[in-house]
């Protein structure tokens, strides 16, 4: 398929399935007490936290990966696969005193099968980001189209039966071990077919793997944490059924987040192997422009979208809602910027970037929230995505990248490691460059 024609692809489907997600949500809300709705809400974050962790860069390390070497892709998921297991099932450990402290009692279980499908759901996401190394991302798109409609199907007949937090978990985590199933066997057979190499010849040792993919990690747990860390801290000050509110207007805010993870799950093969600043340039100017639309469309109806999704009982998160509607076209705007750092190798950079953002969120919220709750919050994100800005710019900026125009048709680089700047790829690589 032709870029376009998967980015809308891409689009159409994670327009589907945030929208079942979304569904999801709303169904919850309105049929689960407000407690246990907030409980939904933490587990669903610290699952995804978790999940973060326990993929710590490798799966944007294996889309790098494959991306520039589509010929070993078979040897090179199966490396990286090893670890990825072993450190998912340290987060299912991880998990377990978790739900003790966050939902002592019955309502334990239910917590710790809701975080579980988060986990599961990530080690699905690691074999997503294999089928992007190798432009394949019309299969990502169908594995979690068919995951969000079955959870949907799943979710309104057992809540329709039995309106609680264990038949909510349920019907999330079945599904997800499904597809896990399913795409590790789709995956076995496209690594089988693109390999045309025994091994991957220039495979990183245990040590140089752990400092290619550990800036990555890092970077990408640093930013999971300032992203949606403001939870726990409304839930310390201002307890569950504030968690409650703030994750509704979140979600209806996160659904906006489908149209930029589309496209760039579908260029960033683009941009790990571009040597001027022009592609960045056109994919962040254009997902700020379309944040930015979307933030103004919606803010005048936001108190009536808000009541018509969930009820007059979360009308009072309709100030939140509109403070974080300012933050989305920066949050439009980061994803070109971080994943362009990435792709140029400044995993360190990034890394720097999401550490100076947490420490400004944590103060942030330590400042605000138990004076202004859920709006505190709000505001505590709106000007932590305005440091990712800043920081990403500033990094981009010092990264020595060739400006000039490259000439017309495909180039093939000389032999070597690739930095930006220097026109060259790692040894047996060929680096085709496009106008």
């Amino acid at each position: 398929m032709k870029t376009s024609a998967l980015i809308g692809y891409k689009t159409a489907s994670d327009l589907v399935g945030k929208l079942c997600f979304f569904l999801i949500v709303v169904y919850a809300a309105r049929l689960l007490p407000t407690r246990a709705f907030g409980l939904f809400s933490l587990a669903t974050t610290l699952g995804w936290m978790l999940s973060v962790a326990s993929d710590f860069g490798l799966q944007l390390h294996l889309a790098r990966a494959v991306s520039r070497r589509p010929d070993a892709a078979g040897p090179i998921v199966r490396r990286l696969l090893r670890p990825r297991l072993a450190l998912a099932a340290a987060a299912v450990a991880a998990a377990g005193p978790a739900t003790l402290l966050l939902a002592p009692g019955p309502d334990a279980w239910p917590f710790f099968l809701l975080v579980l499908a988060q986990i599961v759901s990530s080690l699905a996401e690691f074999l997503n980001h294999f089928y992007r190394g190798l432009s394949r991302s019309d299969v990502e798109a169908s594995l979690n189209l068919a995951q969000r409609v079955v959870t949907l199907a799943a979710v309104g007949l057992l809540l329709a039966v039995w309106p609680a937090l264990a038949a909510l978990a349920a019907a999330l985590v079945a599904p997800a071990i499904a597809v896990l199933v399913t795409s590790a066997v789709l995956a076995a057979r496209l690594s089988a077919h693109a390999t045309t190499a025994a091994t991957w010849p220039d495979a990183p040792r245990a040590g140089r793997l752990a400092a290619d993919v550990w800036p990555i990690g890092a970077g990408i747990v640093l930013s999971a944490l300032y992203f949606r860390l403001d939870l726990f801290f409304v839930e310390f000050w201002r307890g569950v059924e504030a968690v409650a509110l703030y994750n509704a207007v979140f979600r209806l805010v996160e659904a906006l987040r489908l149209f930029p993870a589309a496209v760039l799950a579908v260029v960033f093969p683009l941009l790990c192997r571009a040597r001027t600043w022009r592609p960045l340039t056109r994919v962040a100017g254009g997902l700020f422009a379309a944040g930015a639309l979307a933030a103004l469309t919606l803010a005048w109806p936001a108190g009536w979208l808000v009541e018509l999704f969930y009820g007059d009982a979360y009308a009072g998160a309709v100030p939140a809602f509109r403070v974080l509607l300012m933050a989305v076209p920066l949050f439009f705007l980061n994803y070109a910027l971080t994943h362009q750092l990435i792709g140029w190798n400044a995993e360190r950079a990034y890394a720097h970037v999401s550490a100076a953002a947490l420490a400004a969120n944590v103060l942030l919220n330590v400042a605000l929230v138990p004076r202004a709750g859920i709006v505190g919050a709000s505001w505590a994100t709106l000007v932590t995505e305005i440091v990712v800005t800043a920081g990403c710019v500033l990094a981009l900026a010092r990264a020595s990248v060739v400006t000039r125009p490259e000439p017309r048709g495909p180039v093939v680089a000389a032999a070597g490691p690739w930095k930006p700047g220097t026109g060259r790829v790692r040894r047996g690589e060929m680096a085709v460059r496009h106008d």
